[in-house]
């Protein structure tokens, strides 16, 4: 039995910093053993406190992240309007990812009731105590990343500490080269990254026709007042000594093709109205066989045939 190496990493952020735009960045690149495919076996990050906030309503958040390459800031917003955010935990770029939101009492109400710090990771804590993410790139960037509602000016002194147990194993160059490159690729691609696709009712509801109309299609009765298409021959199951007025066969059959005439537009019945023969009739011609094809031949199997050597079937 092969052991792999298993890799016990301690890192920390202790660092003073300040900012005028709202958004305070820290990172530490952490070098690891190149060559080699790298699993996240455990991971976990401890906040050992924060002190120096000069931002007078304390609504502030910060985000942890452990990645391949350096953190770049998006557009998109964290939990309040003006925080803005890292890439998401979901990203390939992304190995771990934790935040902390800390919101002042007049915003409170519209983000959650209390307490007013909100602690996410990703993965969890159940999920990061068993392997998780393979990575090629021989270094990690530990970032730690504070914004500010009002986007003014603050400092922080930060002190965050990180542990993660990472199981290296060999690789020969065609997958550590392949495992590069993609690593490369996505992090230039990050903030080009748009997936998904937004859509609204009217286009769901276009692919489901049924939709529009609450799911079915509206039905008509059928007249047995007449017999020219076949209006009565759906009564032949009902038994014998029952005085119904029977259908041919070229009745039934000329029934049979006016219930599959084409509908069109939302709304519209299945079948024929102007013959008021509907879709239904369809089904209950399928226990009778030669009702829809022509009446087969009682010598089964058949044995004659045309000149052309065809069976006759009929």
């Amino acid at each position: 039995m092969i052991i792999m190496p298993l890799h016990e990493i301690r890192e920390t952020i202790q660092l003073e910093g300040s900012t005028t735009n709202g958004i305070l960045q820290m990172q530490k690149r952490i070098e690891i053993i190149p060559g080699k495919r790298h699993t996240i076996n455990f991971v976990d990050f401890f906040d050992d406190g924060l002190n120096g906030q000069t931002n007078q309503s304390n609504d502030f958040g910060y985000q942890v992240y452990v990645s391949t390459y350096p953190i770049i800031m998006t557009d998109n917003n964290f939990h309040v309007d003006g925080m803005k955010t890292g890439p998401l935990a979901g990203d390939d770029l992304v190995l771990f990812k934790a935040n902390s939101l800390s919101f002042a009492t007049e915003i409170q109400s519209t983000v959650s009731s209390t307490p007013n710090v909100i602690r996410q990771e990703f993965p969890n804590q159940f999920l990061g105590s068993s392997p998780t993410f393979n990575f090629y790139t021989p270094q990690l960037y530990f970032t730690v990343i504070f914004t500010d509602v009002s986007r003014s000016g603050f400092s922080k002194n930060v002190a965050m500490s990180l542990y993660m147990a990472i199981e290296s194993t060999d690789c020969d160059a065609v997958e550590y080269g392949m495992g590069m490159l993609s690593e490369y690729n996505q992090n230039q691609a990050m903030v080009l990254r748009s997936q998904g696709i937004t859509i609204d009712q009217a286009e769901i509801i276009g692919a489901m026709p049924m939709w529009q109309i609450g799911g079915i299609r509206p039905q008509f009765m059928s007249t047995n007042s007449v017999n020219t298409l076949g209006q009565q021959w759906y009564y032949s199951q009902a038994g014998y000594g029952e005085g119904e007025e029977m259908s041919t066969s070229t009745q039934i059959r000329s029934g049979l093709s006016a219930a599959r005439t084409m509908a069109f537009g939302v709304g519209k019945a299945f079948g024929s109205r102007a013959d008021q023969i509907p879709d239904w009739f369809k089904a209950i011609a399928k226990p009778f066989p030669g009702l829809e094809s022509g009446p087969v031949r009682v010598q089964f199997p058949p044995l004659k045939f045309n000149d052309n050597g065809n069976t006759l079937m009929f």
